[in-house]
C-alpha cells in the first residue's frame, strides 16, 4: 500500500471481520467502531483498535459525521464501508472525501445513479443490457398503474425506486392487487427511503436471480468475476447462494452474455471498485433482463472468492489506494490481467440466523450459550460470533455466512450438510436446520430451484414452541453439575425422583435433561411428534383441551397443544420428561440444567418464556401400548413433612442445648419466600450460646466463611433458611443441621404453608434410606424397560421412624477432633449430612496459617489418584473458604469412615507449614469510590428497602465510623494494603480478601436487610473481609466502591476460557490504585469488550514472613482493635435505634386488624383475598379506584414467582374502600389484600 496506512471499518459483525483479515494481510492498521450493545462482538477484538460510538446503539452505525470524526481524530487514511448501513449513501462517501480521506468504494455518482431504480434501468437500457419490460420512469397514480399493468399482462412488480434489501416489492395478479399494491408501496417508499416514488416491472414467477460480480477501475474499464446463484429467497432476501449458477449449464452460452453485459454497463459509467450486476434469468428460455446494481461489496462476495482465487476487498483497497496516490485508479492491464476465464470447482454459500421458524422466522435476540462450527475441507465462515454473544434486536440478526469450495457441486452439498449437521448454535433458535432440509430437498440437489422454491418448500421444524412460560418452567437435567463450585449452583431438579420416573417413563436415560414445572406450567404446541411423561406435583394437563393423566407415557402428534395447568393438590413441581430430551440446549460444565440465580446453563439462563422455541428429536420410537406407574408408587406430596437430618456442621457451642432440643421439637412453617436458592421458614428463633460471631461478626450468627452443604439449615440472623440446590455454596451464617441426600426431593416438593418438622438420623440410616431411594428408582427404570414387574417394587415408606431416631442414635455434629500441639492447630471434622464434611481449623479467628493448610488440603486431594479421588467420581468438589474446606464427596462410593482415614492421613501428611511458601499472583485493579451506579444502588434501596440506617446514607463513612478512622485512611486501606484471596464462589465466582496485615483489617456489619440489588463490579466490605460482586445481584456487604469483575460466565473475554470462567484462585492478592468515574467506565466498556487485560505479576507467600509480621504487630494490633471494638459498640447502639424506630413506624403503618373485621361485617365489603402465603410486591390500585373485570389488582411474590391477582368478574364496578397491605408486606393465604364496596 503507498498511501493507505490506516483504515476505519465503518460497519460491525461478520463483515467488519473479513476486512480485517484482509488489511492485516496487507499490513494496514485497522480500527473498529462499536456500539453497547455489540462490545462482545468478534469486529471490536479483530481490529488493531476500537472505538465506542455514542449515542443510542440503534442509531451507532448509521451516524456518519460521527464516525467521520472518529476516522479524523484516529488518523485514517481511509474509510471501507462494507454493506448495509453507510454503504451506499452518497453523503457519507462525499463526507469521507471532504475530510481528506478516501472512500473505499465507488464514487458517489456512480451510488446515486443506481440507487434510483428507474434510473438504474434508464443507465442499463443504454449500455444495451436488457431490462425487465416495464414503465417508462416513475408512475405517478393509481390509475396509472392499473393502464401500465394491462400493457405489460400480468403479473407485475411494483416497486419503490429508492428501496433495497427485498423491501418496497410487491407482486400484484389481478387489478385489484394492484390497486392495493399502489398504496402500500408508495408509503413504504416514504417511510423506509423518503422517497415515494414507485415503478412496474414485468414479474417472471418462474425465473432465477442471477448476479455478476464486476470490478472496475473507475477509468472506463472492468472486468467480471462469474455469476452467483441467488434464487433461494424468502421475502426477497437471500438464503442460500452457489457459485457457479447450477442452472448455466441448460445455456452454456449464458456466463458469456451476463458477464459482458455487466461489463459493459460499468465500463459505460467509469465505475470503480466493487459491484454486481442483478439480473431475472427466465427459467425456460435463458432470457435475461436487468434487474439493478449494487454499488458496494455483496453479502455473498465469499463464494466468488473460493471459486476464482481473489480476495475482492485487497482489490478494493488497492483501487482506493491507487485514487488516493492520484492515479485514479488502478492501471487497465493489471486489471485486465486478473479477468479469470472461468471458476475452478463449486462453491456454496448459506446465511446462518438468529429466528425463530415458528414465528414466520421472526429474528430471535438472546445470549449465544454455545457456538461451535464443524469445519470441513474447503469450509470458510465468515463470522463474528462467539460462544458468549448476545444477539441484540438493534441489528440484522445474520450470524454467519457458511461457505464451502469443493471440486463440484454434489461435494460441496455433502460437504456443507456436514457442517450444518455438526455445527453447534445454541441459545436463541436459528435456521440451521431449515437450511439443512433445503440441502436435502430434491429439487435443489438438481440445480432447479427458482426465486419461488421457497413458496412451495415445506418444512416443519423439529421443536416444541412455548406459548405461555409457566409461572417458573426451567431447563433441569440430573445430577446437575456438583462438581464446578465457584459459586456457580449444584443446580438440577428439586425433585429427583419424579424428575428421574419420567425420564424412564419416556424411554431416556433417567439423567436426561426435561422441563422443571413450579407451581403453574407452560402451554406447549408441538411443532412435531414426541414422547412426554409429566410426573410430580398433581398437576391439571390437557391436550388439545382433553385431560392427561399424570406419571404415564403419551404419545403426542405433530401440531397438538399440551397445557399444564396450575397444582390441584401437595407438591409444588412437576417434571416433563420429553423422549430425546433437548438437543438444542447448550452444554455447561457437563450439564443442561438451569442455574437461574447465576444466568446460566438451560434456555438463556432463564425460566421459559412465551416465544420459546425448544428442538426436539426427530427420531421418535413407535411405542405401543400404554406405561403408567401404578398408583401405589407415586410418591405422596403432604401438607405436613417430616424430613430427616443429621446435626451440623454447627449446633452445639454455638446454639444452647435447650434450644438445639426445642428446634427438634418443634413445627415449623415453610414462608412464602421458597425457592430454588434458599427456603425459608417461619418458627422458633434460636438462643445463641454465643454474645457475637467473633471475627465472622456481630451477631453470634456469624461465623468466619466455610462451605456450605447442599440441605444445610443455615440460620441468617435469627432467621432459618434451607439451602436447597441452587443456594450459595459458602457464607459466614450458622447452619446447624442438613437433610439428608435421600430427602432432598422431598424438600424441593414443599411449598409456602406447609408445616415441617426435622428428625435426626445418623449416618448409617441416612445411608440405608438412600440405597432405598435409588434402589426404588433403579428398578422402576428396569420396568420401564421391560426387565421387571411394576407389581414386584416396594413403594417408598416413610411410616414409622428409622432406628437412630428412636434410640438416639445420630452423631454429633464434630465427628472427629485433632487437638491443637505446637504448629499443629485444632482440626475439628464436621458432618454436613451423609455427603459433606467440614474440616474446620482453629477456634474461629481468622489466621493465614489455617487458610494455608485448608488449601495444602484441597491441593493434595485434587492431586490424588486412587481409590478417593476426582478423577473417578468419588469426591465431586471442595471449597476452601476462610479457615476451612469443605468436602463434598460421594457416600455411597466410599464410606465415610474411609473418607476420614484419607483425610487423617492426608493431615498428618500435611506437617509444619508455619515456614511454608505459596505461589501468588498479586492483581492490581482500579477503584472509584464515587459511581452514579453505586448512588444509584444506595438511593434504590433507601426507597424500596428500608429508609434509614446507621450505614446511611453513606455506607463507606459507616464503614470508617465503625472502625475509629477518616474516610481517608478508609480509602488507604483498599489503595495501600494487599488483601488475600480466602474464598471464590457464593455467587458467581464471588472473591473475598483479607487484609494481609492484620493492623489493616477493619469490621463491620453486613447490611439488614441485604440489598435486592447490588451493580456489576461492586466492592463491598462485610465482617472482617472485602468482596467483588462481579454480576448484578443481591448483596449484603457495605457498597465501598466499583472496580473490575473477575468472572466471564460463558469463558470468552481475556483471562477466561469455558473452562475457567472465574479469575481468581487461592493465594490470589489484590490491590486497588483509585481512578476517576470516567476512567472507570471507559475500563468497564473494555471489559465487556473483551478486552481488559487484568494487571497482576507472579509472587511467592512467604508464611515465615507473615509469622514474623504477626509477632512484631502483636501490641500494635491489640490498641487498634480496642479502638475498633469501642467504635463499633457506638455504631451498634445506633443502629439498635434506627431499627427499632424503623421496626415501629412498619408496625403503625399497618391497617387494624379492628377497622378490617369491622368492614368485613358490611355485606357490601367484598374481601380481595391472597390465594397463598406471599409477600406483597405490588399494589396496583389505589383507594377510591373502580374496579374493572379481570383487573389486575395486585402482585405477589412466592417461592421468587411473580404471581398476579386478577379481580373477578363479580367484583367489576365495585370501588376499593380499604387497602389492607402495601409493598413488602408478608400475606397469608386467604387474608385480605383489600377491601372493594359493591357498586350501587
Amino acid at each position: 500500500m503507498e498511501k493507505i496506512k490506516t483504515l476505519l471499518v465503518a460497519n460491525r459483525g461478520e463483515i467488519a471481520v473479513r476486512i480485517c483479515k484482509t488489511a492485516r494481510k496487507l499490513g494496514i492498521k485497522t480500527i473498529s467502531i462499536y456500539t453497547g450493545a455489540d462490545a462482545a462482538s468478534a469486529h471490536v477484538g479483530a481490529a488493531d483498535e476500537a472505538v465506542l460510538l455514542s449515542g443510542p446503539d440503534a442509531k451507532g452505525y448509521i451516524d456518519g459525521e460521527h464516525i467521520v470524526e472518529i476516522a479524523k481524530s484516529k488518523g485514517a487514511d481511509a474509510v471501507i464501508p462494507g454493506y448495509g448501513f453507510l454503504s451506499e449513501n452518497t453523503d457519507f462517501a462525499r463526507h469521507v472525501a471532504d475530510a481528506g480521506m478516501v472512500f473505499v468504494g465507488p464514487s458517489p455518482k456512480c451510488i446515486e445513479d443506481f440507487g434510483i431504480k428507474h434510473t438504474a434501468r434508464e443507465l442499463a437500457e443504454k449500455a444495451d443490457v436488457p431490462i425487465v419490460p416495464g414503465s417508462k420512469g416513475l408512475i405517478n397514480s393509481e390509475e396509472e398503474a392499473v393502464a401500465e399493468a394491462k400493457r405489460l399482462g400480468y403479473p407485475v412488480m411494483l416497486k419503490a425506486t429508492a428501496g433495497g434489501g427485498g423491501m418496497g416489492l410487491m407482486a400484484c395478479s389481478d387489478e385489484k392487487a394492484v390497486r392495493e399494491s399502489f398504496k402500500t408501496v408508495k408509503s413504504r417508499g416514504e417511510t423506509l427511503f423518503k422517497n415515494s416514488g414507485l415503478f412496474m416491472e414485468r414479474f417472471y414467477p418462474a425465473a432465477h436471480h442471477i448476479e455478476v460480480q464486476v470490478f472496475g477501475n473507475g477509468q472506463g474499464q472492468a472486468i467480471h468475476f462469474g455469476e452467483r446463484e441467488c434464487s433461494i429467497q424468502r421475502r426477497h432476501q437471500k438464503v442460500i447462494e452457489e457459485c457457479p449458477s447450477p442452472f448455466l449449464p441448460k445455456h452454456p452460452e449464458l456466463r458469456e452474455k451476463l458477464g459482458s453485459a455487466a461489463v459493459r454497463l460499468a465500463e459505460s459509467i467509469k465505475y470503480g471498485s466493487a459491484g454486481t450486476i442483478e439480473y431475472l434469468v427466465d427459467d425456460e428460455s435463458g432470457d435475461f433482463f436487468f434487474l439493478e446494481m449494487n454499488t458496494r461489496l455483496q453479502v455473498e462476495h465469499g463464494i466468488t472468492e473460493l471459486c476464482y482465487g481473489v480476495d475482492l476487498v485487497e482489490l478494493m483497497l488497492k483501487q482506493a489506494d491507487a485514487e488516493l496516490s492520484g492515479k485514479s485508479g488502478l492501471a487497465g492491464d493489471y486489471l485486465h490481467s486478473l479477468q479469470p476465464k472461468g471458476p475452478t470447482g463449486a462453491a456454496i454459500e448459506v446465511r446462518v440466523y438468529a429466528e425463530n421458524p415458528a414465528k414466520n422466522y421472526a429474528p430471535s435476540p438472546g445470549t449465544l450459550q454455545q457456538v461451535s462450527w464443524k469445519e470441513v475441507p474447503g469450509s470458510r465462515i465468515d463470522g463474528w460470533v462467539h460462544t458468549g454473544t448476545k444477539v441484540t434486536s438493534f441489528y440484522d440478526p445474520l450470524l454467519a455466512k457458511v461457505m464451502v469450495h469443493a471440486p463440484n457441486r454434489t461435494e460441496a452439498i455433502k460437504r456443507m450438510s456436514e457442517m450444518l449437521e455438526g455445527s453447534k448454535i445454541f441459545g436463541p433458535p436459528t435456521n440451521i436446520e431449515f437450511l439443512a432440509e433445503i440441502l436435502e430437498d430434491s429439487t435443489f440437489q438438481s440445480g432447479r430451484t427458482i426465486t419461488k422454491f421457497l413458496d412451495t418448500f415445506e418444512y416443519k421444524p423439529h421443536a416444541i414452541d412455548v406459548l405461555q412460560g409457566g409461572a417458573y418452567t426451567l431447563v433441569e437435567d440430573w445430577p446437575g453439575r456438583p462438581t464446578v463450585g465457584k459459586g456457580f449452583s449444584h443446580s438440577g431438579p428439586m425433585d429427583p425422583v419424579a424428575f428421574r420416573i419420567a425420564n424412564a417413563l419416556v424411554g431416556n436415560p433417567t439423567g436426561k435433561e426435561g422441563l422443571e414445572i413450579t407451581l403453574s406450567g407452560p402451554d406447549l404446541r408441538f411443532l412435531g411428534p414426541a414422547i412426554v411423561a409429566l410426573c410430580g406435583a398433581p398437576m391439571d394437563a390437557k391436550l388439545d383441551g382433553k385431560s392427561v393423566p399424570m406419571w404415564t407415557r403419551i404419545k403426542i402428534k405433530a401440531g397438538q397443544r399440551l397445557t399444564i395447568g396450575k397444582t390441584t393438590g401437595g407438591g409444588c413441581r412437576s417434571y416433563l420428561g420429553i423422549y430425546g430430551g433437548l438437543p438444542s440446549i447448550a452444554t455447561w460444565f457437563g450439564s443442561k440444567s438451569t442455574a437461574p440465580m447465576t444466568s446460566v446453563g438451560g434456555y438463556q439462563g432463564r425460566a421459559l418464556a412465551a416465544g420459546d422455541l425448544l428442538m426436539i428429536t426427530k427420531d421418535v420410537p413407535d411405542v405401543q401400548g400404554e406405561l403408567k406407574l401404578p398408583d401405589h408408587l407415586i410418591p405422596a406430596y403432604p401438607a405436613e413433612w417430616d424430613l430427616f437430618a443429621m446435626p451440623g456442621p454447627y449446633d452445639e457451642g454455638y446454639i444452647t442445648p435447650e434450644s438445639i432440643e426445642e428446634f427438634y421439637n418443634s413445627t415449623y412453617t415453610v414462608s412464602h419466600n421458597a425457592a430454588r436458592g434458599g427456603i425459608r421458614l417461619l418458627g422458633p428463633k434460636p438462643k445463641w450460646a454465643r454474645p457475637d460471631g467473633g471475627e465472622g461478626g456481630s451477631h453470634p450468627s456469624n461465623v468466619i466463611e466455610y462451605g456450605y452443604p447442599v440441605g444445610s439449615l443455615n440460620w441468617t440472623g435469627d432467621d432459618p433458611c434451607l439451602f436447597p440446590v441452587d443456594a450459595p455454596d459458602f457464607g459466614g451464617f450458622v447452619s446447624a443441621t442438613t437433610i439428608v441426600k435421600a430427602d432432598y426431593w422431598r424438600m424441593g416438593q414443599m411449598k409456602a404453608g406447609n408445616k415441617l418438622r426435622f428428625r435426626r438420623i445418623s449416618y448409617e440410616d441416612a445411608i440405608a434410606l438412600r440405597k432405598e431411594v435409588e434402589s426404588f428408582l433403579e428398578r422402576i427404570h428396569e420396568a420401564c424397560n421391560g426387565k421387571a414387574k411394576f407389581e414386584d417394587i416396594s413403594p417408598l415408606k416413610y411410616e414409622g421412624l428409622p432406628p437412630s431416631t428412636q434410640n438416639k442414635g445420630w452423631e454429633r455434629a464434630v465427628i472427629h477432633q485433632i487437638p491443637e500441639k505446637g504448629n499443629q492447630p485444632l482440626v475439628s471434622y464436621r458432618q454436613g449430612g451423609d455427603d459433606f464434611i467440614l474440616i474446620d481449623y482453629g477456634h474461629g479467628s481468622f489466621d493465614l496459617n489455617y487458610r494455608c493448610r485448608a488449601v495444602a488440603l484441597y491441593r493434595k486431594l485434587k492431586e490424588g489418584r486412587g481409590e478417593i479421588s476426582f478423577e473417578n467420581g468419588v469426591l465431586h468438589t471442595g471449597m476452601a473458604s476462610g479457615n476451612s474446606l469443605t468436602i463434598y464427596f460421594d457416600s455411597l462410593k466410599v464410606p465415610r469412615q474411609k473418607m476420614m482415614e484419607h483425610l487423617l492421613n492426608l493431615e498428618t501428611e500435611l506437617g509444619d507449614l508455619s515456614e511454608a511458601k505459596f505461589p501468588s499472583r498479586k492483581y492490581k485493579l482500579p477503584i472509584t469510590f464515587e459511581s452514579e451506579r453505586q448512588k444509584q444502588s444506595i438511593q434504590r434501596y433507601i426507597e424500596t428497602q428500608r429508609p434509614y440506617a446507621s450505614y446511611l446514607p453513606d455506607p463507606m463513612e459507616f464503614v470508617a465510623k465503625n472502625n475509629a478512622m477518616t474516610i481517608q485512611q478508609l480509602k488507604d486501606i483498599f489503595t495501600k494494603s494487599s488483601l488475600m484471596v480466602v474464598a471464590v464462589g457464593f455467587f458467581v465466582a464471588l472473591p473475598i480478601a483479607l487484609p494481609i496485615d492484620p493492623r489493616q483489617r477493619i469490621q463491620c456489619p453486613k447490611m439488614n436487610p441485604s440489598r435486592v440489588h447490588t451493580p456489576e463490579g461492586q466492592v463491598g466490605w462485610g465482617g472482617s473481609c472485602m468482596a467483588i460482586y462481579n454480576v448484578e445481584s443481591p448483596g449484603g456487604y457495605m457498597n465501598t466502591g466499583l472496580s473490575i469483575p473477575g468472572a466471564d460466565i460463558l469463558g470468552y473475554k481475556k483471562g477466561y476460557s469455558p473452562d475457567k470462567p472465574w479469575l481468581f484462585e487461592d493465594f490470589d492478592q489484590i490491590t486497588f490504585y483509585e481512578v476517576s468515574q470516567d476512567e472507570y467506565e471507559d475500563m468497564m466498556a473494555t471489559f465487556r469488550s473483551g478486552r481488559y487485560e487484568y494487571q497482576y505479576e507472579d509472587t511467592v507467600f512467604d508464611m515465615k514472613e507473615h509469622n514474623q509480621l504477626l509477632r512484631d504487630t502483636k501490641d500494635e494490633v491489640a490498641q487498634i482493635r480496642a479502638r475498633q471494638r469501642e467504635a463499633q459498640a457506638e455504631m451498634g447502639k445506633l443502629e439498635q435505634e434506627l431499627l427499632a424506630k424503623w421496626n415501629k413506624e412498619k408496625e403503625a403503618g399497618k391497617v387494624s386488624v379492628d377497622t378490617v373485621q369491622e368492614l368485613l361485617h358490611d355485606p357490601n365489603i367484598i374481601p380481595v383475598e391472597a390465594p397463598l402465603n406471599a409477600n406483597v410486591w405490588k399494589v396496583e390500585v389505589k383507594e377510591g379506584d373502580v374496579i374493572k373485570a379481570d383487573q389486575v389488582v395486585s402482585i405477589l411474590e412466592a417461592m421468587k414467582l411473580e404471581i398476579p391477582v386478577k379481580a373477578e368478574s363479580s367484583m367489576e364496578g365495585a370501588k376499593v374502600e380499604k387497602l389492607v397491605v402495601k409493598p413488602n408486606d408478608v400475606i397469608e393465604a386467604g387474608k385480605p389484600l383489600m377491601l372493594l364496596r359493591k357498586s350501587g
